[in-house]
């Protein structure tokens, strides 16, 4: 793949000329929207793990855990297994579909977005200047439509146990379930629905996906990644955007871990805002954390800084701990196209620079039968490219890039 992977690097080069000449915010005029917000019912089966960590109940305590599991000589996370949990039970989660207000011919191609670990569906419909900021809107204005949701734990959506229950593996499971229910039509009819109505009834009746395309950010995009290496689930997709998620070689040298960030317990934090997460829930402290960890200088409007510390979202102790027993495999029954879209001075993934560092092979191991496979930096941004000022410029390559694979 890698002589058809230089071909798509140099088609994407093109794509950058273009969005960067465009107007900006120009792909994001051509179709108005009718949106719903839905309390999905998904059905989850899984097997996971008790873990042996410190509680999480105080400031303190989030602090403690922090330096517990990141301590040279404590036992990995493998080590720290006690017992077996089975999930089996029914979730109830918040999302917001949203469809062209005309039909489109790609109205029935279905972005399902997850957001990375801090934020909620929000940071794909961003309410400051949706023009610039909203991948939503973007989509949208391609003639795709978009269901973004809110991981179990985060926003309107269930906040079970933190320690046993918000794992990687139930993540996954919610999103396939999602998937699934989206492909079936059953979308609108299975949930509780609420939104601007016409008449009594909802702005949108029904909605049946006949494609379906994976976007994710960071933590989404890692879990969308595991998901697809489920051959059951792989073929769920017709194709891929992940971004925050860039195989290259200074992970090898990748040092950074939660020591790096600061975490709080939410209660502490902002115990209106934070009033239902309970024990085992952390979050990043203050707006210093949240530009260190997502934001790059030369990209960052001080705005959008202050709406990601106003829209954060807890994390859970769980989704640390299942990490080892949730690792990347090859996704052999994945056939779509997919890109692999990062800030060009992400420090989260790349320790601050992913220039030049791109493991070709690594993602080729990965994805071996991908039909087609790009790699895209975005210039000047960091870890939140959604969130950087020339987050549009960004979503015209992705949208452009689907469009050329006839998505």
């Amino acid at each position: 793949m890698s002589g058809f992977l230089a071909l798509v690097s140099a088609a994407i080069i093109a794509l950058t000329q273009t969005a960067s000449s465009a107007p900006t915010g120009s792909s994001n005029t051509t179709s108005t929207k009718l949106c719903v917000q839905l309390q999905i019912p998904v059905p989850v089966v899984a097997d996971q793990y008790h873990y042996d960590q410190p509680q999480v109940d105080s400031n303190i305590d989030a602090i403690d855990w922090t330096v517990n599991v990141t301590t040279w000589d404590m036992a990995d996370w493998n080590a720290r297994q006690r017992g077996t949990v089975h999930v089996n039970q029914i979730f109830n989660i918040s999302a917001q579909l949203c469809v062209p207000s005309k039909n489109t011919s790609k109205a029935d191609v279905l972005h399902i977005a997850t957001a990375g670990q801090g934020f909620d569906r929000r940071y794909y419909d961003v309410e400051i200047q949706p023009e610039e900021y909203s991948y939503v809107d973007a989509a949208i204005g391609k003639g795709y439509s978009v269901l973004a949701y809110d991981r179990i734990g985060t926003g309107g959506s269930e906040k079970p146990d933190a320690y046993d229950i918000v794992q990687i593996p139930t993540d996954i499971e919610v999103l396939a379930g999602l998937t699934k229910i989206a492909r079936s039509g059953d979308l609108i009819s299975s949930s509780q629905v609420s939104a601007a109505t016409t008449g009594g009834e909802p702005a949108i009746q029904d909605y049946q996906a006949t494609k379906v395309v994976h976007v994710g950010h960071a933590y989404g995009s890692y879990i969308t990644s595991i998901m697809f290496a489920n051959p059951t689930y792989a073929i769920l997709s017709d194709g891929a955007l992940m971004t925050g998620l860039y195989f290259n070689f200074a992970m090898e040298n990748n040092s950074l871990t939660v020591l790096n960030y600061n975490h709080a317990f939410p209660k502490e934090n902002d115990p209106v805002r934070f009033a239902e997460w309970g024990s085992g829930y952390f979050v990043l402290d203050n707006k210093q954390t949240l530009q260190k960890l997502f934001f790059q200088k030369a990209t960052l409007d001080p705005a959008l800084l202050d709406y990601t510390e106003a829209i954060k979202q807890p994390e859970s102790v769980g989704t640390y701990s299942s990490e080892g027993n949730s690792t990347l495999t090859p996704a052999t029954d994945f056939t779509g196209p997919i890109m692999f879209f990062t800030g060009e001075f992400d420090n989260y993934v790349c320790n601050g620079d992913c220039n030049g560092v791109f493991d070709e092979h690594f993602t080729n191991y990965l994805y071996p039968n991908a039909t087609a496979l790009a790699h895209y930096l975005q210039p000047g941004a960091g870890h939140a490219t959604g969130l950087s000022t020339n987050a549009s410029a960004g979503y015209e390559v992705m949208l452009q890039y689907l469009d050329s694979q006839g998505l």
